[in-house]
């Protein structure tokens, strides 16, 4: 039987008035703009870097460097977007692959094949077989290849550089017309330091570094994003000041400083707010602390999260230098008193790394002294009573 529909159960006019976000898409960090503010010399260096393939010469192996937020991703995406959009004949194909799915060179291979064509399946195979499959496709193909490797110090911790060796090594055996070069980005800055001797010689990337972002420039993407993504005179401008002075402060993380923005919004509007004030990020800012690290907490295996707690536990006694050999002993008792075998001190000094790839803590090199080079953590992504107190809540005794 047909039923008039109540158009108010669907379509809340009161709601519509109150709204101020014209395109949440352009709140999120996967909106890539067409201008990159604060990225202008990276973008710069890029490009010529690039511009090899407009005399149809093989472009410079790059390495893109920063921590997470930096703009690496979306500097790549960005330039290499303008590339095939003004030069729609250009003699190049660009393969991204992302090596937080892509862990193993298996993966990448399996990436590269699709990317030509050439349908394998994702496990199975022999490695000599995807990669006689892929040279088969790639020499009769007719265009220079550009692989770019998202998040290469994953696969690069989890893999060593053998993919980046062997695809370097393979241009001494194309014909003249064809190439491979490849950008990497790293979250981390030593990941060229990890690679082994032979690896390094045969790859050798022009290095474009991505400083954390200051707070004017911070201020000025927040102000592309709600220029773009919020409706004329529903924000104030301090608001988008405290969000920039924040973010710049705790890590300089534009992915952070857009996210808060976005969350920002979504309180104003749920609250029925005429406009996002500074009331509307301060509450953000709380929200996304915790969510946020709740979320990438609950996912790491049992020795992360204790690890972890050991680093909270040692950075509230300032006296204690919390340094890779301390954190392991207050970490192996921790694991005993589990009843589990403490991992070796290579392994932790790896999830050191891993958790500081994940934006959990921030870690520095102290070069030098009579116990040789160490990995220090200088903070957390929570304070330590928070942090230890999330743990808690997920099991973990204290």
């Amino acid at each position: 039987m047909w039923m008039p529909i109540n158009n108010s159960i669907f379509y809340d006019t009161s709601y519509v008035s109150y709204s101020i976000i014209k395109d949440k898409r352009v709140l999120r960090d996967s909106f890539i703009p067409d201008t990159l503010p604060g990225r202008e010399e990276q973008i710069f260096q890029f490009t010529r870097a690039l511009s090899d393939l407009l005399s149809d010469q093989p472009p410079s192996d790059v390495a893109f460097i920063g921590k997470p937020g930096t703009g690496k991703t979306a500097v790549v995406k960005n330039v290499t977007g303008k590339f095939k959009q003004e030069y729609p004949n250009l003699r190049a194909k660009f393969v991204y692959i992302n090596c937080s799915q892509a862990t193993t060179s298996y993966r990448v291979m399996y990436q590269l094949n699709r990317a030509l064509g050439v349908l394998v399946p994702p496990s199975g195979y022999p490695f000599d077989v995807l990669w006689d499959k892929f040279i088969e496709a790639y020499s009769s193909s007719n265009s220079r290849l550009i692989v770019i490797l998202d998040e290469v110090d994953l696969l690069v911790r989890r893999d060593g550089g053998r993919i980046l060796y062997s695809l370097s090594r393979l241009n001494y055996e194309l014909g003249g017309d064809l190439s491979i070069s490849m950008v990497v980005i790293s979250n981390t800055l030593d990941f060229l330091e990890r690679l082994d001797p032979r690896e390094r010689s045969s790859f050798e990337p022009l290095r474009i570094h991505f400083p954390p972002y200051t707070q004017p420039q911070l201020y000025n993407i927040l102000r592309q994003r709600a220029d773009l993504g919020i409706k004329l005179g529903t924000w104030d401008d301090e608001a988008l000041h405290l969000i920039a002075a924040r973010v710049a402060q705790e890590s300089g993380d534009a992915r952070r400083a857009i996210d808060v923005l976005r969350i920002a919004a979504e309180i104003a509007e749920d609250e029925k707010a005429e406009k996002l004030t500074v009331k509307h990020v301060e509450r953000a800012l709380n929200s996304v602390n915790e969510e946020e690290i709740s979320v990438t907490v609950r996912t790491l295996p049992l020795h992360h999260r204790l690890i972890l707690a050991a680093i909270a536990e040692i950075l509230e006694r300032p006296q204690v230098r919390p340094g890779t050999g301390v954190i392991y002993s207050v970490y192996g008792k921790k694991a005993l008193s589990y009843g589990v075998k403490p991992l070796t001190m290579r392994r932790v000094s790896g999830i050191l790394r891993e958790l500081e790839s994940l934006g959990l803590v921030e870690i520095k090199m102290d070069y030098g002294g009579a116990r040789g080079n160490t990995k220090v953590v200088e903070r957390m992504a929570l304070p330590p009573e928070q942090m230890k107190s999330l743990l808690f809540q997920m099991g973990i005794r204290m």
